[in-house]
């Protein structure tokens, strides 16, 4: 007798189950070899439009996201002849109130002598240092300085005498003096060989008047050096040529002057920075970069600061043969978008 053919709903439901599995297995095979190919075989499928165009997208992204995380500015260096598009941000390396005599304060607490804290500070009480009295903030980790560049904010209320007077330095990287005529002077040591460069600039603009609690703000960024005074920009911001990393990395202690140039006065809501590249990464050599070098400046909200644009920012490039270019604009409020001309 020959078997008898099954029929109805269960044999159905059978062939369905298995016809199901039959392309579960085929879609998991697909995906394994996809997967294999790799992240960078990936990008090599890629054009190099499209890669470009992204990689200028994410730096201005990361500039806008590091300002926001910090609430501090950010930018954005556009560097032609390299190639490369990338976001610089702020990350916040240490913080001394002077509330007490311990000289808490983050990462290491700071040293300085007891008693030596007055009641009317910027937010509590503040730090006077007078006869041998100095500022010290030793052993900062790495990671409290960067090559890129450093941010110092502080306030100070110097003595009006004696003179020259050097109000606070981290050692081998950067230091901020009053000269014989009490004009400010910012130094930055760049790495250079055989010994290291200074890189110095008088600020005639920077007034720091005796009893009143004043904040300096000093900021270098490898490209150019920014000094504001209550939130006022001092002058206009000394531009380097070229791209130029700190003397040195870390830097050694954190301090007021000492000796004959050590600082009388008083100094408080001590905050350190550090200068970090992110979204870092040349363009593909396909395509070539419009424009002279330059650098877009963000706010601590992550938009286009006022203080240095009036509109929307562009960023383009060109690439193939005959040239196509493709435009990237950043909006005054941080929107993205790019579009493409040509053939």
């Amino acid at each position: 007798m020959l078997p008898t053919t099954r029929s109805g709903p269960a044999a159905t439901e059978r062939r369905s189950r298995g016809v199901t599995l039959l392309e579960l297995l085929v879609v998991i095979t697909l995906l394994g070899a996809l997967l294999g190919l790799g992240l960078g075989a990936w990008g090599a499928l890629a054009a190099p439009d499209m890669l470009a165009a992204g990689r200028i997208r994410d730096a201005l992204r990361a500039a806008r996201l590091a300002a926001q995380r910090e609430g501090l500015p950010s930018a954005v260096v556009v560097d032609p002849a390299a190639g490369a598009v990338y976001a610089l941000g702020l990350r916040a390396a240490g913080n001394w109130h002077f509330e007490d005599d311990e000289g808490s304060g983050w990462p290491v607490p700071a040293r300085h002598a007891a008693g030596a804290l007055r009641p009317d500070g910027v937010l509590g009480s503040a730090l006077v240092l007078r006869d041998e009295a100095e500022l010290l903030v030793p052993d900062l980790p790495p990671a409290a300085g960067g090559p890129e560049g450093f941010g110092v904010e502080v306030w100070l209320a110097p003595e009006a005498e004696p003179r020259p007077m050097t109000l606070l330095e981290r050692q081998g990287a950067w230091q901020l003096r009053l000269d014989e005529d009490g004009v400010l002077q910012v130094s930055v040591w760049l790495d250079a060989r055989p010994a290291p460069e200074e890189l110095r600039r008088a600020v005639p603009e920077a007034q720091l008047p005796p009893g009143r609690l004043t904040r300096l703000a000093v900021l270098f960024d490898g490209r150019s050096l920014h000094v504001a005074v209550d939130g006022r920009r001092c002058g206009e911001d000394t531009r380097l040529p070229a791209p130029r990393r700190l003397a040195a990395a870390g830097g050694g202690a954190l301090r007021s002057g000492k000796g004959l140039e050590r600082l009388r006065g008083s100094l408080d809501e001590l905050r350190l920075f550090t200068v970090s590249a992110e979204a870092a990464g040349a363009l593909p050599v396909e395509a070539r970069l419009l424009g002279a070098p330059r650098v877009l400046h963000l706010d601590a909200a992550g938009r286009l600061d006022p203080a240095f644009h009036g509109g929307p920012e562009v960023v383009g490039f060109e690439w193939g043969d005959p040239a196509r270019r493709t435009f990237v604009e950043l909006g005054l409020l941080g929107s993205v978008r790019d579009w493409t001309e040509g053939p």
